[in-house]
This record gives C-alpha cells, sequence and structure tokens, in this order.
C-alpha cells in the first residue's frame, strides 16, 4: 500500500457459534463513526449476517468489490485462530492489504497476534491512536508516535505502552451496520436489542473475568448527559447496556432514570448488576422499573459461599438470594448468570437446579468455568490449558477436565441443565408472563 493511497477501510466482526444472541457490533461501529468523521471509506463486514458456507471466499469478494486495501479485525477469546489464519491467507490473496486486529482480546493478549501476517496490533485504551493513524498515515514515523499499539520495524515487533485510561469515546458509533442488520439482530427470547456503554472496565476483580483488567485496569464512567442523549438518539426502543455493572454507584444509577424520565424517554433498558448491590439497594428498584429497566442481569456466579471465595466474588449465597427477592418485588427479572466449575458433582448439579426452582429463577445462563487467558484464573491453571483451539474458549466448552466425572458425562448434565430450564422460559413467554416475577408455574 503505497503513502499516497487514500485508505478504504474494512472491519471485519468473525462469526462465532452463538444460539442465543446475535448483537449489535458496537465496538466496530465506532470505529465506523471514526472513519466517517475523517471522511474515510469504511465498511462493516458482520459474519454473523451471513452463513458459515463459502466464509472466506465471500470476504474475499468483499475486499474485491470495496477495493479495500485496510481490514481491521474484532477479537474475541474465541477468534484467535480464525483471525491469525485468516490474516495469513489473506497476506496470499492480497499482497498489499494492511491488517490490522484489535478488539478486546486484542487489548488484553496483544502478543498473540503479533505474527508475520498482520502489520498492526491496537491495544490502547481509547481511539485517539488509531486516529492519528488514520489522518497522518500508515508509516514507521506515525506509529512511533503512538500509544498502545505493536507494529513491525526492520522486521521485528515494536510494542507501545498504552496510553492513559479513558472516561468516554472521542466520536460516536456509526449504527448503519445495526439498523441494517436489525432483522436477524436478536436475544433469545427476548428480542432485538441496540448497544450502548456507559462505563470502562470493571471496579471489581473476580478471578475468571478479564474485563477488569481493560482500560488499564481502571474503572471510569462516561458522562451521565451523554449517556443519556445517546439512548435518545437510538432509534430503537430496547437498549441494552453492555457495562460489566451499570448499576454500581445508586446515585448515578437516580440521576440516570430520573432524566430519563424527566425526557419523557420511553424505552426499555437490559443491564448487568452485582448480587451485593441489589442486595444492599433495593430501594432505588422502583425508580429503575418506573425509568423503563426490566431485565437485570446478575452474576450468581454459584450457590455455595465456598465457590464464591475461590471465584473471588466478594459476595455470598445469601446477597444472591436477597438480590433475586428484591428485584422480583419489584417486578424486574433477574436473570441469573451461573459459572459450572470443573470440580462439580453429581450433587452440585442437583443442587443447583433445585436453587433455580426453589427461588423461583425463570431466567437463567450457564457457562463453563474458562479460565480465559489474562485473567488471574488463567495463571493457576495456564499448564492444563495447552493445546485447545481458540473457538473452544466460549464458556459452553471443557477446557479443563472434570474432577468428579467423566466429560461426557459433565457436558451431558451441563446441556441436561438447559433442557429442564429453557422450555418453560419458552413456553412462558409465548403465554406473555416471562416477565411476570410472581408466577411460579409454566403458563
Amino acid at each position: 500500500m503505497s503513502k499516497k493511497e487514500k485508505l478504504r477501510i474494512l472491519l471485519l466482526r468473525p462469526k462465532y457459534s452463538s444460539i442465543v444472541a446475535n448483537l449489535e457490533p458496537l465496538g466496530l461501529e465506532y470505529l465506523a463513526g471514526l472513519a466517517k468523521e475523517l471522511n474515510l471509506p469504511c465498511a462493516i463486514h458482520d459474519e454473523f449476517q451471513y452463513s458459515w458456507i463459502l466464509r472466506y471466499e465471500r470476504l474475499c469478494r468483499a475486499i474485491r468489490i470495496g477495493r479495500f486495501n485496510f481490514i481491521g479485525f474484532n477479537a474475541n477469546a474465541n477468534t484467535v485462530d480464525y483471525i491469525n489464519e485468516t490474516a495469513a491467507r489473506l497476506k496470499k490473496d492480497f499482497p498489499k492489504l494492511f491488517v490490522m486486529v484489535g478488539g478486546p482480546d486484542a487489548e488484553v493478549n496483544y502478543a498473540d497476534y503479533c505474527t508475520d501476517a498482520v502489520d498492526l496490533v491496537y491495544h490502547d485504551n481509547g481511539l485517539m491512536s488509531l486516529k492519528n493513524i488514520w489522518s497522518r498515515g500508515l508509516t514507521e514515523e506515525v506509529f512511533a508516535a503512538q500509544s498502545g499499539i505493536c507494529y513491525k520495524s526492520g522486521g521485528r515487533w515494536v510494542v507501545k505502552e498504552k496510553g492513559a485510561p479513558v472516561c468516554g469515546f472521542i466520536n460516536k458509533p456509526d449504527r448503519t451496520a445495526f439498523y441494517k442488520g436489525l432483522k436477524k439482530n436478536f436475544i433469545f427470547m427476548k428480542g432485538k436489542y441496540a448497544l450502548s456503554k456507559a462505563s470502562f472496565s470493571c471496579p471489581y476483580s473476580c478471578a475468571f473475568c478479564y474485563c477488569t483488567k481493560m482500560n488499564s485496569g481502571e474503572y471510569t464512567e462516561r458522562n451521565l448527559m451523554e449517556v443519556v442523549d445517546e439512548v435518545e438518539e437510538i432509534r430503537h426502543d430496547k437498549i441494552w447496556f453492555v457495562d460489566d455493572t451499570f448499576f454500581f454507584d445508586k446515585e448515578r444509577v437516580r440521576a440516570f432514570c430520573n432524566e430519563i424520565l424527566k425526557r419523557g424517554i420511553k424505552k426499555t433498558f437490559m443491564a448487568y448488576a452485582r448480587a451485593d448491590f441489589i442486595a444492599a439497594n433495593p430501594d432505588i428498584l422502583p425508580l429503575a422499573y418506573k425509568a423503563g429497566f426490566r431485565d437485570i442481569l446478575v452474576g450468581l456466579e454459584a450457590i455455595s459461599d465456598e465457590l464464591l471465595d475461590d471465584y473471588n466474588k466478594q459476595t455470598s449465597r445469601d446477597e444472591n438470594i436477597r438480590a433475586i427477592r428484591n428485584l422480583q418485588d419489584n417486578n424486574l427479572v433477574c436473570n441469573g448468570l451461573f459459572v459450572i466449575d470443573y470440580k462439580a458433582t453429581r450433587e452440585d448439579f442437583r443442587k443447583l437446579l433445585d436453587f433455580i426452582h426453589e427461588y423461583n429463577l425463570l431466567w437463567v445462563i450457564f457457562g463453563i468455568f474458562t479460565p480465559y487467558k489474562g485473567t488471574d484464573a488463567y495463571e493457576q491453571y495456564k499448564d492444563q490449558m495447552k493445546g485447545f483451539r481458540s473457538e473452544l474458549l466460549d464458556g459452553t466448552h471443557i477446557t479443563l477436565k472434570p474432577t468428579n466425572m467423566s466429560s461426557f458425562e459433565f457436558m451431558m448434565r451441563y446441556y441436561m441443565l438447559h433442557v429442564l430450564t429453557y422450555p418453560k422460559i419458552m413456553v412462558r413467554t409465548l403465554f406473555g408472563t416471562g416477565y411476570d416475577t410472581k408466577k411460579t408455574g409454566w403458563i
């Protein structure tokens, strides 16, 4: 690619197996918004909008038709191998194509993408370095002046340290991809959701989560009025705040809800919250409901204090129970997120189902304990993680050999958790009672 050639940017979200959701590519939409601001031709190639058949051929066709000379991959933990392998193929078929990798996994594990086929790895906390690169040119001189990138110089990789933590975005997202792909957008039995992000990183340090490592490990919040402005501008009536915990500062939540009501914004919201916050602050929940919150995703994770301590969750079984009851009492749906530990016994599986039934948890999500690279848990288990293809790192596959049963039995019991809970979700949704927190039966 010559220095004078104008950038033509293709942003790629790799497809991975998911039957419960197809979401807006919000991260890439922020990059598309930056390109639009810089008057650079840009498109998002969202593989979730297409079938698995002829996947690579479709990508090549998009590159040729759009005459793209720059491709940016959005990396997650379960797409590492696909990205590196696809980058290598693209370099053979398009030798002049400039290849960049960024996204959540690249921010934490940037070294995994420093391969011969990749030209730039972006791991900075914000988009200012990318703005400088796109506006000033793809040269070593420009690269050397940026923070939070990895680039090649003299055949060797140069790693630039991250810049300061960020507390906001430097541009608005271009949501063209969301509106265009709305027909295929869904969350299992909940409908179609736009995404918004009101904070960065996480103020807690759960052992299995690398979100707390992002933004240089510093939790920051966007300007609240800016968040409300964005909510008002989105041309959709359902919005999911994908912050690791939206319900963290009670006064901030109160201010958000009051501003939503003041402006007369009529939308439905979904957000994450910790059990200890919901357990300790039931007084904020009526206002949250009035403002439009309906779904609260709570990382219950486990039903024993021992396992919660192992995960460094800093919550208790009692707080989990109080959180469930507080949400139900205020007509807010508790979406319980559980981690299935590799040490689980048959009795543990039975107790989990008993817990779900006893506390009338309709909406549940089960993930298998996975020590993602970059987390504290990975350091403990990395010697047992060798040889796994990255596509298995999605919380639905075994990555640590079960200690109390065969892998086959473990997976059968994991599948049975879904068989014994999800049909009720579907029936209740069909009868229009999926959000009636007081009902206990099937209809």
